[in-house]
């Protein structure tokens, strides 16, 4: 009976994955199809608690993997780890095996589209920039690649970790087969890699010694959104069973403190190597939900006009039949 049921189950958590996936990124490349609607009524976007679930899932799986960039910051500084390329590649490698490993992509459905938000919002960063005054608004001396360069990143290693579940995206604008073909590699050689992590580093399970770790902090907001994000941080408990997480599975030297913090005018998060501290400011996570909040207001017209997304999405949206 079980062994009957398990294919069924597959077969329905895939289709589940590749409509969450589908979801983001027509929300994002929304602007280029134009439907034609009858004698219909035209679609509208999701409100209330539909609306309110939307935006908490994007904001979360986007800042779960800057956590774990900046985490990877950290063990990058107190552990002796050779690199041989640029820190900040090295902290998206790890954050994007660590979000794949830690949400275990091949049975928990709701794990792909995690990451592939995180992808999404990497390719909608390199359009605002492409957008700005002048052309594109990098500042090519960067230690960071390029956002476009960070987007295929990510998609590389999901496909990677699982390219039968992920097979429609091979070969797409979302992934090119030229690059495509070489990530199942790529994934191994980043999953090896963190094995070696662990080996190297991880805590002694037997040891007696009391241990460092990661504390997370919360400074209080200001601003009324902040604030709507700060809960939905500590209701979900995602950070500090990513901060638990950490803290087991590594022998810090030092302790490390996680703090959320007003950042007036600077939209980011980093780690300062002098205090041991990764700072995460309420205005980054501001703006993965104006992003998010973009991405709901051009969803509706052309999730109705996708007949796979209007089946699975059409009664949240207001498609009609």
């Amino acid at each position: 009976m079980v062994a009957a049921i398990v294919p069924v189950l597959r077969q329905k958590a895939a289709a589940f994955r590749r409509g969450g996936f589908l979801l983001f990124a027509v929300l994002l490349c929304s602007a280029y199809v134009v439907p034609v609607f009858a004698d219909e009524a035209k679609p509208t976007e999701p409100s209330g608690q539909e609306r309110e679930e939307v935006l908490r899932d994007f904001v979360l799986a986007n800042v779960e993997f800057t956590l774990l960039h900046e985490i990877g910051h950290a063990l990058i500084h107190q552990f002796p780890i050779p690199l041989f390329g640029r820190e900040e590649d090295a902290a998206d490698q790890m954050a994007t095996t660590f979000m794949i490993l830690r949400h275990n992509t091949d049975i928990d459905p709701t794990a792909m589209n995690k990451l592939l938000m995180v992808s999404v919002e990497w390719l909608s960063e390199w359009e605002d920039e492409a957008r700005a005054p002048g052309g594109n608004a990098h500042a090519f001396w960067d230690s960071h690649s390029l956002a476009i360069q960070r987007f295929y990143n990510v998609n590389c290693l999901l496909f990677g970790a699982n390219p039968d579940e992920l097979s429609f995206l091979l070969d797409t604008e979302m992934l090119p087969a030229e690059r495509g073909f070489d990530c199942e590699q790529s994934y191994s050689q980043a999953f090896e890699a963190n094995l070696w992590l662990l080996k190297s580093f991880a805590r002694s399970k037997a040891s007696l010694v009391p241990y460092n770790g990661i504390v997370v902090e919360y400074e209080a907001t200001r601003n009324p959104r902040h604030e709507m994000v700060r809960r939905w941080l500590i209701e979900s408990g995602m950070v500090q069973a990513v901060a638990s997480r950490a803290t087991e599975f590594f022998a810090w030297p030092q302790p490390v403190r996680l703090f959320f913090d007003n950042c007036p005018g600077s939209a980011e998060a980093y780690y300062n190597r002098n205090v041991s501290e990764i700072v995460v400011c309420y205005e980054l996570l501001d703006v993965f939900l104006e992003k998010s909040e973009i991405f709901l207001s051009r969803s509706a017209v052309a999730v109705c006009a996708n007949a796979g997304l209007r089946r699975l999405y059409g009664e949240n949206f207001g498609c009609g039949s």
